[in-house]
């Protein structure tokens, strides 16, 4: 089920919300949510509710487990299964499709059968993120930094709570569960304040994410025809595209799990305002990029063992990151040069080389929008066509005037305006509010052409 639906909008949501508060008790509550995020998954495909349930009962086992007998074999055996799951739907086409071609080359015969088999496998959309969330709990309660948890009922929410599950954020136990033992009584301006940030991330994404999504397909559907004004322009789109469709889906999460009384960790802070590339992850995808320190980069050693040590460990983070991203070369190509640029950037620090900040801004935002063109196309044709022509290999072309238009009011936009989830929306006044109702009015009628989020694929 998506946010930007019908359905969810006019059917799910108020029965949900209004089931939620009719509801004295605390559990009872508690079994609602989820039951009813069991059924917003199962809206896509009713086995992908077995799947979670699947990855909910191993996380569960697994803390448990590990309280009795704090094992690293216990560990490992809970993250293995966590991610044999996530294995299966995600990276077995990508691991047997170019394991069956190789042998396929050296033998001379061709697996058309299991090729057309591990093709058909449909990869669940959220799988990526709960598998995260499973795999972070299993490794605080080994580390002691957290209880096991008991109550499968708390760590089923945990899981499946609808506002978080299908793109994030990845949410930490230890920061959901103080908010789960205790009931939370009916709150109007909280609710409220929630329904204002749903709005605003409804209309971002309906309305300017998608709109950035017409004029970069258009241009990057065929990247063999483009010149360097359009690709760099469709890239830099896409940048935006991409900040837009993700940020407005958290500021949506966020504002639903306002209105149950849940607070959610933000994931975004103007990214584009970086002033290096370490600062850029510190400000994107964060629960992603904490998750990747904490649970990958420090256990590989980190910054401790020296500088080539830092290297290989950064490179091997968000290559791993990339690739978490989906089952393609191309996302393992862009975590690799985010990796570039983070040890590039450390290296420049050690030297004491920093520009001015207009000039590390500036610099900074044209490094990581080059960089969309890896996550952007899949192929090493359509990338090396778009490389080419942003290197002016295929001539200047046209000035492409309406893209141009979005990226820099999207531009002064950023570089204005707080992130949405900042904004003080209790405080709104009659006209804020009639203002955000006109903007949702835009946005829900854009449903009717609006685009899957992006992140729904990984």
């Amino acid at each position: 089920m998506l946010f930007n639906s019908f359905v969810f909008l006019f059917v799910f949501l108020p029965l949900v919300v209004v089931a939620y508060f009719a509801i004295p008790a605390h559990r009872a509550r508690l079994v609602l949510l989820v039951l009813a995020s069991y059924v917003f998954y199962a809206y896509a495909k009713w086995w992908f509710a077995l799947l979670m349930a699947a990855s909910t009962l191993v996380g569960y086992a697994g803390g448990r487990a590990l309280e009795r007998a704090r094992s690293r074999a216990v560990l490992v055996a809970t993250v293995a299964s966590l991610l044999a799951l996530l294995g299966a739907f995600k990276y077995a086409a990508f691991v047997g499709g170019n394991l069956t071609s190789f042998v396929g080359v050296i033998t001379a015969h061709g697996f058309p059968g299991l090729h057309g088999f591990l093709n058909g496998i449909v990869l669940p959309i959220g799988i990526s993120f709960y598998t995260f969330e499973g795999i972070s709990y299993a490794v605080d309660v080994y580390r002691g930094d957290l209880e096991a948890e008991r109550d499968p009922l708390r760590y089923a929410f945990f899981i499946s709570f609808f506002p978080h599950l299908i793109a994030g954020p990845i949410v930490r136990y230890g920061f959901l569960r103080p908010q789960l033992l205790r009931r939370h009584p009916f709150d109007a301006d909280r609710v409220r304040a929630g329904l204002l940030l749903f709005a605003l991330g409804l209309a971002k994404k309906t309305v300017v994410a998608d709109g950035f999504a017409t004029w970069v397909n258009r241009y990057l559907d065929d990247p063999s025809s483009l010149h360097a004004f359009e690709a760099w322009a469709a890239i830099v789109g896409f940048g935006f595209q991409i900040y837009f469709d993700f940020s407005a889906y958290s500021d949506m999460a966020l504002g639903l799990a306002q209105i149950f009384g849940i607070e959610l960790p933000w994931n975004f802070n103007r990214p584009y305002r970086a002033s290096s590339p370490i600062e850029f992850w510190r400000r994107w995808h964060v629960t992603l990029s904490t998750w990747l320190r904490d649970y990958l980069y420090i256990p590989l050693g980190g910054n401790r063992k020296g500088e080539r040590r830092r290297d290989t460990n950064l490179l091997a983070t968000m290559g791993l990151g990339g690739l978490w991203h989906g089952a393609s070369l191309n996302f393992v190509v862009w975590g690799l040069y985010q990796g570039v640029l983070l040890l590039t950037t450390h290296h420049l620090r050690k030297r004491a080389l920093r520009a001015p900040t207009v000039v590390a801004v500036a610099a900074t935002f044209v490094v990581v929008m080059f960089g969309w063109v890896f996550f952007r196309l899949h192929s090493a044709a359509a990338i090396g066509h778009a490389v080419a022509a942003m290197f002016l290999l295929h001539g200047l072309g046209q000035f492409p005037g309406h893209l141009t238009l979005l990226i820099v009011a999207a531009i002064a936009y950023t570089m204005v305006v707080p992130e949405e989830w900042t904004w003080d929306v209790r405080s709104f006044g009659f006209a804020r509010v009639a203002a955000v109702g006109a903007v949702l009015a835009v946005g829900v009628a854009s449903i009717y052409t609006s685009h899957p989020f992006i992140y729904f694929r990984f």
